[in-house]
């Protein structure tokens, strides 16, 4: 008998102390919910990636843009271009013109299998030139993006980070 009130008794304690909220503020922690933002890829939580080094003979360079925070609908993402590198003579993007482009990151037809968010590529052409005028700078950055929901943030969580990256286009001549 004396068995069953310390079971009894047990369970009252273990079910009253369950019914306690945790709230984050009493204890001195907040959640902020992220906007809804687009970004230049960068593996793991590296938030300024290094440049990209390439040779003036490589060919095609993917740049990735993802939207990690998910989206319901297509996000159209504007860019421009700066640097040193001149567009039509040292790299051409398909669509864009020398000042920058647009980048649409349609909604895929089914779930990615690899886990990464939502994303597509800002693919860069590099024009070889056979002629010896030295390293050139590309820098490619997302200046506004937007769905049918609205205005999205530019840069990891509306911040600076991840929101140009820069391309060194060595000169091979």
């Amino acid at each position: 008998m004396k068995k069953i009130v310390y079971i009894a008794s047990a369970l009252v304690l273990i079910l009253t102390g369950c019914t306690e909220e945790y709230d984050l503020n009493d204890r001195g922690l907040s959640v902020e919910e992220l906007p809804a933002y687009v970004a230049f890829d960068s593996p793991g939580t590296n938030v300024n990636p290094g440049p990209v080094d390439v040779t003036e003979d490589e060919g095609t360079l993917e740049l990735n843009v993802e939207v990690p925070t998910g989206t319901l609908s297509t996000v159209t993402v504007n860019y421009s271009f700066s640097g040193t590198a001149v567009f039509g003579t040292d790299f051409i993007v398909d669509g864009a013109t020398s000042a920058g482009g647009t980048l649409d990151i349609a909604l895929p037809d089914s779930p990615a299998v690899d886990g990464r968010p939502i994303n597509d590529d800002i693919v860069v052409e590099l024009l070889p030139d056979d002629t010896a005028d030295g390293d050139k700078t590309l820098i490619v950055t997302l200046d506004s993006a937007s769905n049918a929901e609205g205005a999205l943030e530019v840069g990891r969580g509306g911040t600076d980070f991840l929101k140009s990256i820069t391309v060194n286009i060595l000169d091979i001549d």
